[in-house]
């Protein structure tokens, strides 16, 4: 019988995160998921539970760089290795520029960008002493658009792609994949679209993260963009 794999998933208690979850347990995954409200992880251990994969919760602050590392040590320790590390958790304070204050910024910052890092370096020494795992990044087109109200936003998801474009070439001798998955508009709660059903889902930027791991050994899919295909 072949080993389970184990997922690591950020931001998971709802949403893009708590879908990309629960499919990986789909897919046969034993899980271990991140976010800040316990009680929302604690629902979605339970789900992931129900379809036979085993989950593990924490609790705690991204940009916490103690928080992550004794979290991620922890986690070696029972299953001695990471698999799939998705970096998922974010925020995002829609400001413009004049009406913005340092902390919006620093907010964003330390979820959108610090938070990745510290898992991804958290998780790397593993990875590398294997030969093998795979980090993704749920960026978005923001990174790559421009939009009023969205040059704070914008800014930490452009930097966490140039972070994922150099790490890629970095790791990539060890057998290390590493992706980002750019989604534009999504029905979650992190934002609002008047024809919800016509926009992206948060199952849909699952699917599209198991096709990414699913690909062959040899074959890297570094970036993708998902679009609705007719929003109107």
């Amino acid at each position: 019988m072949a080993e389970k794999e184990l997922s690591i998933v950020t931001g998971a208690s709802r949403g893009i995160g708590k879908a990309i979850a629960l499919r990986l347990a789909k897919e046969g995954h034993d899980v271990v998921i991140f976010g800040r409200d316990e009680i929302a992880l604690k629902n979605t251990k339970k789900e992931i539970e129900r379809q036979g994969s085993k989950c593990n919760f924490f609790a705690g602050d991204v940009a916490d760089e103690k928080f992550v590392k004794q979290s991620i040590e922890k986690i070696l320790a029972e299953h001695k290795k990471i698999d799939h590390l998705v970096n998922n958790a974010g925020i995002g304070i829609m400001k413009k520029v004049v009406d913005a204050e340092l902390i919006d910024f620093q907010k964003q910052i330390n979820a959108n960008l610090i938070g990745v890092f510290n898992f991804t370096r958290a998780v790397l020494p593993g990875m590398i002493e294997n030969k093998k795992g795979s980090i993704i990044l749920i960026a978005s087109l923001a990174g790559k658009n421009s939009f009023v109200g969205g040059a704070l936003y914008s800014a930490t998801k452009h930097a966490a792609l140039g972070f994922m474009r150099s790490l890629m070439l970095e790791v990539r001798e060890f057998n290390i994949r590493v992706a980002s998955i750019c989604p534009g508009s999504v029905n979650t709660e992190f934002g609002h679209h008047p024809n919800k059903d016509k926009i992206i889902q948060a199952e849909d930027v699952a699917e599209t993260l198991v096709d990414v791991i699913k690909m062959p050994e040899r074959s890297l899919i570094s970036e993708i963009d998902i679009r609705p295909t007719n929003p109107k």
